[in-house]
């Protein structure tokens, strides 16, 4: 398992839970406004594994769980066999993922190497290439891993980083309608959909970005009442 960077404790990262954060090294994407930019090549050290495992056993009765972040992590071969290592620990495992790998989420899923995911939602369809920095992502997968995620019995939120210069009210509009078959299909609504506002940083790869007022999320969050059961407000 490739991990380039890691927080020792986290009271953010995994909700009710106290965490340790590990990063994986290497993404698909190249989204303009990333806080970890320094992980998308894949070329930071390589953080010890067994480093890592020493801290949690020394750990044991403090940390409830480990957030696999990125990074993506599910680009990385050995994903399917770290989850195992943590979970002889008795650690829950949080993934967060940007949706891109459906066909290993569905072996996160279906193996139970999971015990909750959170799923970067990053736009409306027509302008995911323009928030991604990518044109070559398959909404298609986009769109199976939001449906393997209602289908399973999982807790999970979908969150979109949200950023004046790249959403509007009509990107929530069609990040609506987008998720809206997807609801019809399963019967169920995203249990809980965060907002979160961006936050400026000197690893951002681009200036001039900035965040949304209070009032421009909640009402962002108002046109998705239809496809979630909770939208939540992070960062103002």
């Amino acid at each position: 398992m490739y991990l380039a960077g890691w927080q020792k404790l986290s009271l953010v990262d995994f909700p009710g839970k106290v965490a340790c954060t590990l990063f994986t090294g290497g993404c698909n994407l190249r989204c303009p406004y990333c806080h970890n930019s320094e992980l998308l090549e894949g070329d930071m050290p390589r953080v010890d594994t067994r480093e890592v495992m020493t801290y949690l056993d020394q750990r044991q009765g403090i940390l409830d769980g480990v957030v696999v972040s990125g990074g993506e992590p599910c680009m990385q071969p050995d994903l399917l066999d770290f989850p195992a290592l943590l979970k002889s620990r008795s650690l829950l495992v949080k993934l967060d993922t940007n949706g891109c790998y459906p066909d290993v989420l569905r072996q996160v899923l279906e193996r139970h190497l999971a015990d909750y995911v959170a799923m970067d939602l990053k736009n409306s369809p027509e302008e995911y290439a323009l928030t991604t920095g990518s044109d070559s992502i398959s909404l298609e997968a986009i769109e199976k891993s939001v449906g393997l995620l209602l289908t399973e019995k999982i807790p999970f939120e979908l969150r979109t980083t949200v950023v004046v210069q790249l959403h509007s009210k009509h990107s929530f509009e069609k990040i609506r309608d987008f998720l809206l078959p997807l609801v019809a299909k399963t019967g169920k609504k995203i249990p809980d959909f965060y907002l979160q506002a961006f936050k400026d940083r000197d690893t951002v790869p681009f200036a001039g970005f900035t965040a949304p007022d209070r009032n421009t999320l909640e009402a962002y969050g108002a046109l998705l009442a239809t496809v979630a059961s909770n939208v939540h407000l992070r960062g103002v």
